[in-house]
Formats: structure tokens, C-alpha cells, sequence
């Protein structure tokens, strides 16, 4: 029974906007939070969900009101902090510096006598399996809960363990979609969706660079099932169409790079034109190479190429694509450079840049499981990425961490 679970985070509390611990206690809603509110509910107006779960406090209640009626469930409330509830986080590292240097550290420390972060993990991925265990078909839930419980979702679908993966805390009134599969699969089919928020304003994080990774529109090669590789085809009608609905609800961006190849430099050239900017073509974010299964479709490469298919696919073993193309693990570190020299383009200066680089599935897949520590076995953890969504990754201390993965609400 193929389900796909979509996450909500609640929208922006008082507590929030000034960055105090909540746990299990509330806050109420921001006058920001209202806004979110707002254009989440006009997100869903057309087709409410038929079946919505959401933790039991008041701002996740609130939320969840706002789309449909929901069913309180505590097990989806966020993790308990104890005596750190309304502390600011200085707050906490002043009183509890010991407590809060461990926890920085990744250690399983008791939140200010709350939870540990391995119990917290614990309940929310039961509250996750229960979920699924208890569903009809095509029932594919709504759960609003809190930006903690959606990490330790994503943590128990892509098996991080607990580990400090570089994945962004989700943002208020977001979307993530998880999607299981008839054989029990799971994988984050979209991560932090939150381009229902054009026009409302953001609170400043701390990032100031971030690079948007956009996938070409439909090619007449991907209608053919084909992997096209380094060699090129077309856009179709629908694909031009995919990459115009795309720019529409696309952030802006100080900058434009794309592979250059065709496909995307004319998918970058629909991206640009609406922003007033000259694409420029970047060698390091072309395809992976699949050498000579280029054109070809998987099952063509199976029959032409058995042993090296099997391999491939069936063993996992992560070799170069037709003999002579490129690896799964040598594209992703291609564009990790890559891309981390596009951030780190005029990083003297403190201004915040957004840039967008238009790729490739393949190619863009690679990269982002590598940012989350995901090894070729665990590529299906993350989908392919659709022709024309958009994944974002933000740069921390010079590392990249994953903030969205796969957005494309126009292909809903």
C-alpha cells in the first residue's frame, strides 16, 4: 500500500520569533505566524486533507484548524526541555553551560531534565510507524507537529541515527512529504516546502549564502525513459511550461548558473529572463556521465550490459556507468566543488547571496545525499528530483547543509 505522509510545522509563536526554548509548553502565535497562517490555509483550500493528526498543544492545534479538523495525538508534541522551557538559547548556555556544551557536542544529554534525544527519537519514529501501520489506502495524512518531530522523521526514514546530519531545522507552516512505497520504502519526497510564503516576510537567519539547485524542465529523453548523460535532447512544450511555473514561485537570486548543456541552459534562460539576468554556464555542474548506456533505457543497458548492470544496480556497487562514464559517488564530489566555489563567490563580502544553479537529476541526487552522509546504497533514501523543483543548500561555517530537498508545488 503506496501512502505519502505530509508533515506541517506549526506557524511562528511569540517564542519563536524570539528564539525561546518551548517544548512541551505554548506560546501563542506571532503576529508573523498569522501571515503563515494564512497562506497555508489558502494552500489547501481546494482540496483539505481527509485525515489530520496533530500534536496536542495549542499552536500545533491552532495550525491544523486552520486546513481542516485534526485529531490530537501528544506523541507528535515536540521534545520536552524541562527548566529550559522559556529560556532564550544564550539563556540556557549561561545557566546550564555544561548541559548545553554537551548537547552541542551531539551527546544524549536530558534537556533541562526533559527528554534525551534518543527517547524523543524513539517516540516520534513509533508515532511514525503506528501511523503508517494504522492506514487505509490512499489515506496520505496531514501531521502537524513541530520542527523538532519532522527531524527525527527525517532521521528515522533516512537512517542518520541520531547523528548531527546537515539538514536544516524545517520552517514554520512547511511542507515535507514522505513517501512509503507498496513495498514498505521510504523516502523524503519533498523536504520544506514553503513557497506558499511569497510575499510574507522572513525573520534573518544565520545564513547568508545559499545556492538553489533547480533541475532542468522535461526533455524529450526523459519521456523516453532514456539516460541522457552528456549527450542532449530537447525541452518539451511541457517542460518549458514545468521551468515558467517554477520561476513564478522561485525565491530571487543575485545570480544564475547552469550546466551547459542545452536542457538546462535553456531551462536557466526561462529562469533569468524573469529576473533581469545572463545565465552563465558552469562545467562542473553538467551530468553524471553514463558513458556508453548514454540513450539508452535501464532495460536496454541490462540486456546490452548484464554483468556491469547487475553490479550497478543489483550488488550496489558504486562503478563508473557503462565502463567509461562516471560514478554515483565521483558526480556528487564533482559538484560538491562545484558548488561550494559558487558560494564561496565573493564571500569577503558579508552581503547575503542567493544564487541558483540549474542541473541535473542525476546529478543533483548525488550531491544531496552526500551532504546528508547517504552512501550509493542509500541513494533511493532521496528521489530523484522532479524536472523543475528546486532543492536549497545553505552554507554554516563553511559546510553545506541540506534546506530544502525536491520542491515543486506547481507539480502537486
Amino acid at each position: 500500500m503506496a501512502v505519502t505522509i505530509t508533515f506541517i510545522r506549526h506557524a511562528e509563536t511569540t517564542a519563536n520569533a524570539e528564539h525561546r526554548w518551548q517544548g512541551f509548553s505554548d506560546a501563542p502565535l506571532s503576529t508573523l505566524g498569522e501571515s503563515q497562517l494564512e497562506r497555508l490555509a489558502d494552500r489547501y483550500r481546494s482540496m483539505p486533507p481527509r485525515l489530520i493528526v496533530a500534536s496536542d498543544l495549542d499552536r500545533t492545534m491552532a495550525t491544523a484548524r486552520a486546513i481542516g479538523s485534526p485529531t490530537a495525538d501528544p506523541r507528535w508534541r515536540e521534545f520536552s526541555v524541562g527548566s529550559w522551557e522559556g529560556l532564550t538559547t544564550d539563556e540556557v548556555a549561561t545557566q546550564y553551560p555544561d548541559d548545553y556544551a554537551a548537547l552541542v557536542r551531539g551527546e544524549d544529554v536530558s534537556l533541562g531534565g526533559g527528554e534525551r534525544m534518543s527517547e524523543f527519537r524513539s517516540r516520534i519514529a513509533a508515532a511514525f510507524e503506528d501511523l503508517v501501520d494504522g492506514l487505509d489506502e490512499d489515506a496520505d495524512p496531514v501531521v502537524v507537529t513541530h520542527g523538532g518531530a519532522i527531524w527525527a522523521v527525517l532521521d528515522h526514514v533516512v537512517g542518520t541515527n541520531g547523528s548531527r546530519a546537515p539538514v536544516s531545522l524545517a520552517g514554520n507552516t512547511s511542507v515535507t512529504r514522505i513517501r512509503v512505497s507498496d513495498e514498505g520504502r521510504r523516502s523524503v519526497a519533498v523536504f520544506n516546502d514553503t513557497t506558499h510564503l511569497d510575499g510574507v516576510p522572513t525573520r534573518p537567519g544565520f545564513v547568508n549564502r545559499s545556492v538553489t539547485l533547480v533541475r532542468h524542465g522535461e526533455t524529450e529523453g526523459n519521456v523516453a525513459g532514456r539516460w541522457q548523460g552528456r549527450s542532449d535532447s530537447s525541452l518539451t512544450d511541457r517542460g518549458r511550461w514545468q521551468v515558467n511555473e517554477a520561476a513564478s514561485v522561485a525565491p530571487e537570486f543575485d545570480a544564475i548558473y547552469a550546466s551547459p548543456l542545452g536542457r538546462a541552459m535553456d531551462s536557466a534562460a526561462i529562469l533569468a529572463a524573469k529576473r533581469s539576468l545572463d545565465p552563465t554556464p558552469v562545467e562542473g555542474l553538467v551530468e553524471m556521465s553514463f558513458g556508453s548506456w548514454e540513450n539508452l533505457t535501464p532495460e536496454e543497458a541490462a540486456t546490452e550490459d548484464p554483468d556491469r548492470f547487475d553490479a550497478i544496480y543489483g550488488r550496489g556497487e558504486d562503478r563508473p556507468r557503462g565502463g567509461d562514464g562516471e560514478s554515483f559517488s565521483g558526480a556528487g564530489e564533482r559538484m560538491g566543488r562545484t558548488i561550494a566555489g559558487l558560494a564561496r563567490a565573493g564571500e569577503d563580502d558579508e552581503t547575503p547571496v542567493d544564487v541558483a544553479a540549474v542541473s541535473h537529476g542525476a546529478a543533483i541526487r548525488a550531491y544531496a545525499t552526500q551532504v546528508v552522509g547517504l552512501g550509493f546504497a542509500e541513494r533511493n533514501r532521496l528521489p530523484v528530483p522532479r524536472n523543475s523543483s528546486m532543492s536549497r543548500v545553505t552554507y554554516f561555517e563553511g559546510a553545506p547543509v541540506l534546506a530544502s530537498y525536491n520542491v515543486a508545488p506547481h507539480l502537486d
